[in-house]
């Protein structure tokens, strides 16, 4: 507290949920039910932007394009295939990008009378306005290999940064 400021501040830093690269095309496990893919090459995950869209993965049609079916059939260069019948795939094997925050408040109060005090604040959430995207799968993260928009992200964990201002009378 210098000459009656008071500074307060928040600090949020996370890792993101694990997610998995699913078999939409195929039915390898069960007519009702899709199964993870099964990695056979590294993969980097991460925020790309492509168009000025953010994916999970640099070049996403790299990742499912030309994938192994069967272990007769090789694959085109792509580090993914699908499960075969009997087999789980790879679980869990890519992460998010997470959550990061920062918010922070300055105040001061100052006593006008005994029983009359008027108080200043200004508060910021998300100080640094970064960004973050959400990679639930079940909600954001498109992790169907069938579509064009696989590892696409369709919502931020954070908002864009907030200011607030107030003045208090208190009597």
């Amino acid at each position: 507290m210098a000459a009656g400021w008071q500074l307060s501040g928040l600090n949020r830093w996370s890792s993101a949920f694990p997610f998995s690269v699913i078999d939409t095309r195929g039915f390898t496990q069960n007519f009702l039910f899709n199964s993870n893919m099964v990695q056979t090459a590294p993969i980097s995950s991460g925020l790309h932007m492509i168009g000025g869209a953010p994916y999970a993965f640099s070049d996403p049609s790299a990742v499912v394009a030309g994938v192994q079916i069967t272990p007769d059939v090789p694959a085109t260069l792509t580090p993914m295939r699908f499960a075969y019948p009997g087999e789980a795939g790879s679980r869990n094997n890519f992460r998010g990008q997470g959550y990061f925050g920062i918010d922070m408040g300055l105040a001061k109060g100052w006593k006008i009378r005994e029983d009359m005090s008027l108080k200043f604040a200004w508060e910021v959430f998300n100080v640094t306005n970064s960004v973050r995207f959400d990679s639930n799968t079940n909600t954001s993260l498109d992790n169907g290999s069938d579509d064009g928009s696989f590892g696409l992200y369709r919502r931020t964990l954070t908002v864009p940064r907030v200011q607030q201002f107030s003045l208090r009378f208190t009597f």
